[in-house]
């Protein structure tokens, strides 16, 4: 069973094999303070692996990975982990790519050209509300140093 933050954050883990795109969703994740990204995985195996010993709520899972595919590294942490929210992601958007990794059990699917609507789309399945950190306003003011 997944393990629920005290704090009311949704726990995650980003599984992607390019660097640079998971670089860029925890990025994005940062900017939201009901979201705490505890672990990453570059494929299948070690997505497995991260998911089985870390227990987060939700896992972002790539589709097209080296070693072990996202599909099937679906299929087995549902087989493991029933309650686990697995978002499908991928560059690709076809019937077969979605069929596929909704049959493996995934809860929801984005492309990776909509990847900004995650938050959200975690917010959806977790039934939490997911708001943004405050901003500072820009630019910060500075303090008066008149004597």
């Amino acid at each position: 069973m997944p393990i629920s933050d005290p704090s009311g954050r949704v726990r995650l883990v980003v599984v992607d094999d390019f660097t640079p795109f998971r670089k860029a969703l925890f990025q994005l994740f940062s900017e939201f303070k009901g979201i705490e990204v505890v672990g990453e995985a570059i494929d299948g195996n070690s997505a497995i692996e991260t998911t089985l010993h870390l227990l987060p709520e939700v896992v972002i899972m790539d589709v097209k990975m080296p070693r072990l595919n996202g599909v099937e590294a679906t299929r087995r942490i549902k087989r493991a982990i029933p309650d686990i929210h697995v978002v499908g992601i991928s560059s690709q958007d076809d019937r077969v790519t979605r069929e596929s990794m909704t049959n493996a059990g995934c809860s929801a699917f984005v492309t990776k050209e909509c990847a900004h609507t995650l938050p959200e789309v975690i917010a959806k399945l977790t039934g939490r509300v997911i708001a943004k950190n405050a901003e500072l306003p820009f630019p910060s003011p500075r303090p008066s140093l008149d004597f």
